[in-house]
């Protein structure tokens, strides 16, 4: 995670990212095929080539590390001029297309679309699809003609950019709905730790009322009228200044409450791009030395901003399950990935603010990671702080 190896990542999932520059890739090696059957002008074929390479150009310049609308218009005035050339080549061709819906136009509009799905996240493949498919059309309808082959609707095309339309439509729905349950998962945590943080400021102010105020309530009452002797003064001032200062019963952070400094690690480590799943046996972080779980807190937060500034994800999960002699914990992404035999030494984001602070407390750390693959780390901590 720390040294992460930049991949491409803006697509709506790494799934549909591979898919759509395979599919696309395909189509245009398509358009190639069908125009030497058509057109049989292995001339016009030929140059042909040179129209689709720029087409694919365009489509790459959608996983370049450049802002998001900076490359989708890049992309689209490319592909577009790519797409018209090719109109140009096949008219003057020996058998010219019969209009701008004939082969092997089509395959070259299905590749752009194709493309399109890097183009970003949520709405964004939809959006640079329906760019694609306006400008591209219009430039057909406009160029077209005049070169005698008449514009036509494409409906393969048009079939492309729905196909498009419903997987950003899926993702969104999918998207909204595992936040939902994000939230819930995580509101019932944070109740949990509540609920249990009162119990004990309530349970602290009892004992305090207990032993001070009724204990001072009884002697002054025991001594009668007159002036206080210099010792139940002072315990009264003692009282009073307990009474005043702040915290005494402050609930904010018991030292045993349920995942506290976890819960507080994970909320600083999230920003609005940025979420995490918290799942498992969360109330077996009450058991924990707080030396233990303050070291625990502050490796997960580190492997979570990490995974939030390297791995080119919108966010992590974290997994606690329990043993009989600690716990351990998962804080995996599905991003970028990285080699960890080729990490610098001098590199401290794991080594120090993650290994060595987990084994500080007689705990290990274990990193599965690969390029383009994702990273899982497991911190493994007892219940006590080992020597």
């Amino acid at each position: 995670m720390s040294d992460a190896v930049w991949t491409p990542r803006f697509a709506l999932s790494d799934g549909l990212r591979a898919a759509g520059l395979w599919y696309g890739g395909t189509a245009l090696a398509l358009a190639l095929a069908s125009a030497a059957l058509v057109v049989g002008d292995l001339r016009a074929v030929a140059v042909l080539a040179v129209p689709v390479a720029v087409i694919a150009a365009g489509g790459l310049l959608l996983v370049l590390p450049l802002p998001r609308p900076v490359a989708v218009a890049a992309a689209t005035v490319v592909m577009t001029a790519g797409a018209t050339a090719a109109l140009v080549v096949l008219a003057r061709s020996a058998a010219p297309p019969a209009s701008t819906a004939a082969f092997p136009l089509p395959p070259l509009k299905i590749a752009m679309l194709a493309f399109g799905v890097n183009a970003g996240r949520r709405r964004a493949p939809l959006i640079a699809g329906v760019a694609i498919t306006a400008v591209t059309e219009t430039a057909a309808g406009l160029v077209g003609p005049a070169l005698g082959v008449p514009w036509a609707f494409d409906l393969p095309a048009t079939a492309g950019l729905a196909l498009v339309a419903l997987a950003s439509s899926g993702f969104l729905v999918g998207g909204r709905r595992t936040a939902v349950a994000r939230r819930a998962s995580r509101t019932a945590a944070e109740q949990d730790v509540l609920a249990r943080t009162r119990a004990i400021a309530r349970s602290r102010a009892a004992a305090v009322v207990h032993d001070t105020v009724l204990g001072d309530l009884a002697a002054l009452a025991a001594i009668g009228a007159g002036p206080l002797p210099p010792a139940a003064a002072a315990r009264v001032r003692s009282t009073l200044d307990l009474l005043a200062s702040p915290g005494w019963a402050d609930p904010a952070a018991p030292p045993d409450a349920v995942g506290g400094p976890v819960l507080a690690a994970i909320a600083r480590a999230e920003d609005p791009d940025f979420s995490v799943r918290l799942d498992g046996e969360l109330a077996a972080l009450r058991g924990l030395d707080g030396a233990v779980e303050g070291a625990l807190a502050a490796a997960i937060e580190q492997c979570l901003t990490n995974a939030r500034i390297h791995a080119g994800v919108e966010g992590a999960d974290v997994t606690v399950l329990a043993d009989r002699d600690g716990l351990t914990v998962m804080v995996a992404d599905a991003g970028a990935g990285f080699d960890p035999d080729a990490v610098d030494p001098d590199r401290l984001g794991l080594s120090t603010a993650v290994v060595a602070r987990v084994e500080a407390v007689g705990g290990s750390v274990r990193v599965f990671a690969r390029p383009g693959v994702g990273t899982t780390v497991l911190l493994a901590v007892p219940k006590a702080a080992g020597p």
